[in-house]
């Protein structure tokens, strides 16, 4: 498998573990965190780790879809509370360097039901 993706997806693992520090070491120690969401950048890894150590709650994350091209790997994941009440939607994009993740930038969404006026008119069915 391509290096780069085994990487993300070691990241992964250890994230959804609540192995933070582990997860760490595949970032560059100036690796920096894009959340475009909410205009945030996280500047170095330790910053990153501790956001997610101080996060609340604890989150089991699967990973839907990943690809990998050159220095770039993208991935869509299912964030989901520990009760399963609460699940997100994250896509993100790791500029891998020397085997380190450099930068990532990750997008976030909320899991919702659809807007009434897309059911009640046919446009859209719930799967």
């Amino acid at each position: 498998m391509d290096m780069n993706k085994e990487i993300v997806i070691k990241f992964y693992e250890y994230m959804s573990d609540g192995l933070f520090d582990k997860m760490g070491e595949f970032m560059d120690q100036d690796a920096k965190v894009w959340l475009p969401n909410t205009r945030e950048v996280f500047r170095g890894r330790n910053k990153y780790i501790d956001f997610n150590k101080k996060y609340p709650d604890k989150w089991k994350i699967t990973i839907e879809k990943i690809y990998s091209m050159d220095d770039l790997v993208t991935s869509a994941v299912k964030v989901e509370s520990e009760d399963k009440l609460n699940s997100f939607y994250n896509t993100a994009f790791f500029k891998i360097k020397g085997n380190l993740i450099e930068e990532i930038t990750e997008y976030w969404g909320d899991n919702a039901e659809p807007p009434i006026w897309r059911v009640e008119e046919g446009l859209a069915e719930r799967y």
